[in-house]
C-alpha cells in the first residue's frame, strides 16, 4: 500500500521519496489552481480564488482528480452554476497519466488550448463544452494516440481542423460544433476508422465533404449540418460523395443548410440501419432516387429547399416508419403519389411549394400536419397547363 503523500505549494511535505513520480502531478495541479479563480454567474460579484482543497493534505484527497497506480489520472472541473476563469496553464502537460481532463460548463475560461496538451499522451477523453477557451486546436493534438472522445462544443476556437488528427486511429467520438473553426474538413478524417460519432455541425466550414469520409464503416452519427444555432454556419460545397453509402450502420445524416450541389446519390439507398436523413437547405438537383425507398428503418426525412425536380417517386410509400417528411421548397412536378397513403405511421407531411398537379389522395387529409400550399396546379389535370385554385 502506498504512503499517503501531502503536497503544499507544489513541494512534498512527507514521503517524497517514495512518492516522486507525483512531484510532477503535485507542482503541475498547484498551478491549475493558481491559474483559475471561481466566476459567479452573477458577473458583477467579486471572484474567488479556486481551491477544491488543492495545496495541503494527502493529495489522494483532493476534490475533483482520481489518482491510481500513484498518478493522477482523471481532472474533473465540470460546472452548472458557477465557472472557473483564468486561462488553462501550460503545466497542465506535465501530468502525463491523466486519461481524462473535463472543463464543461466553464464559461468564463478564457486563452488558448496550450499546446504542451500534446505531451498527455495517455489521454483518452477531453472536454471542453461551452468555455470561452479560444484559439486554434494545437497539432500537437495528434501526440494523442490513446484517445477515444473529443467534446469542443459551444466554444469560441478558430483555426481550422488540423490535419494531424489523422493520427488519433483509436478515436470514437469527435464532437467538434458550435465554434467558429473554418476551412475545409481534412482528407486526413478518413484514418479514424473507429469513430461512431461524427459531428462537425455549426461550425463556419468550406470546401467539400472528403470522399474518405466513406472509409468511417463504423459511424452511426455524422452531422455536419446547421441545428439552428446562432455560432456557426457551415457553407459546405459541392456534390455529396457517393461513398458516403459505404457507412451501412450510420443511423443518423444531417448535411442540411449547406451549399451542396448535384443530385442526391443513389447511394444514399444503402443506409439501411438509417432513422433520420437530413439534406435540407442546400442547392440539390435532379430527380429522388427511388432508391430512398430502401431506408425501411427511416423515421424522418427532410430534403426541402433545394432545387429538385421530376415527380415524387411513388416507391417513398414503402417508407411505412416513417413519422414526418418535408420535400416543400422544391421544383417537384407531377401528382402527389396514391402510394403515400401507405404511410401509417407519418404525422406531418409538406409538400407546399412546389408544381404539383392533379388530385390529393383523400387518406392523405388525415394526416396531423399536412402542407400543399402553393401548388398553384393541384386540382387540375397533370396534362393541362391551366392553373388551378391552391390549396
Amino acid at each position: 500500500m502506498l504512503d499517503p503523500v501531502g503536497c503544499s505549494n507544489g513541494e512534498f511535505v512527507k514521503n517524497r521519496r517514495s512518492r516522486r513520480d507525483l512531484v510532477g502531478d503535485c507542482e503541475a495541479l498547484v498551478a491549475v489552481r493558481n491559474s483559475l479563480m471561481l466566476q459567479q454567474a452573477d458577473v458583477s460579484a467579486p471572484e474567488t480564488r479556486f481551491d477544491p482543497d488543492w495545496g495541503d493534505g494527502d493529495i489522494s484527497d483532493w476534490e475533483r482528480i482520481e489518482i491510481r497506480g500513484g498518478r493522477v489520472v482523471s481532472i474533473d472541473l465540470r460546472t452548472e452554476f458557477i465557472s472557473l476563469s483564468g486561462q488553462i496553464p501550460p503545466e497542465i502537460g506535465q501530468l502525463d497519466s491523466l486519461e481524462k481532463l473535463d472543463f464543461t460548463g466553464n464559461w468564463a475560461l478564457e486563452g488558448p488550448i496550450p499546446p504542451e496538451i500534446g505531451n498527455l499522451t495517455q489521454l483518452e477523453e477531453f472536454n471542453l463544452i461551452s468555455t470561452g477557451v479560444s484559439g486554434e486546436i494545437p497539432p500537437e493534438i495528434g501526440n494523442l494516440t490513446r484517445m477515444k472522445s473529443i467534446g469542443i462544443i459551444d466554444t469560441p476556437l478558430t483555426g481550422s481542423i488540423p490535419s494531424e488528427i489523422e493520427n488519433l486511429t483509436e478515436l470514437e467520438e469527435l464532437l467538434i460544433f458550435e465554434t467558429d473553426i473554418a476551412g475545409e474538413i481534412p482528407a486526413e478524417i478518413g484514418n479514424l476508422t473507429k469513430l461512431k460519432t461524427l459531428s462537425l455541425d455549426d461550425n463556419k466550414l468550406t470546401g467539400s465533404i472528403p470522399p474518405e469520409i466513406g472509409n468511417l464503416t463504423e459511424l452511426e452519427y455524422l452531422g455536419m449540418g446547421d441545428i439552428d444555432t446562432d455560432r456557426g454556419d457551415n457553407q459546405l460545397t459541392g456534390p455529396i460523395p457517393a461513398e458516403i453509402g459505404n457507412l451501412t450502420k450510420l443511423k443518423y445524416l444531417d448535411l442540411s443548410g449547406n451549399k451542396l450541389t448535384g443530385p442526391i446519390p443513389s447511394s444514399l439507398g444503402n443506409l439501411a440501419n438509417l432513422e433520420r436523413l437530413y439534406i435540407s437547405g442546400n442547392e440539390l438537383s435532379g430527380e429522388i432516387p427511388t432508391e430512398l425507398s430502401n431506408l425501411s428503418n427511416l423515421q424522418s426525412l427532410g430534403l426541402n429547399d433545394n432545387r429538385l425536380t421530376g415527380a415524387i417517386p411513388a416507391e417513398l410509400g414503402n417508407l411505412t416508419n416513417v413519422t414526418g417528411f418535408s420535400l416543400h421548397g422544391n421544383q417537384l412536378t407531377g401528382p402527389i403519389p396514391e402510394e403515400l397513403t401507405n404511410l401509417d405511421m407519418i404525422i406531418w407531411l409538406n409538400l407546399r411549394d412546389n408544381d404539383l398537379c392533379g388530385d390529393v389522395p383523400e387518406e392523405l387529409y388525415r394526416v396531423s400536419d399536412f402542407f400543399i400550399q402553393d401548388n398553384p396546379r393541384l386540382g387540375s389535370p397533370c396534362g393541362q397547363d391551366n392553373t388551378g385554385d391552391s390549396q
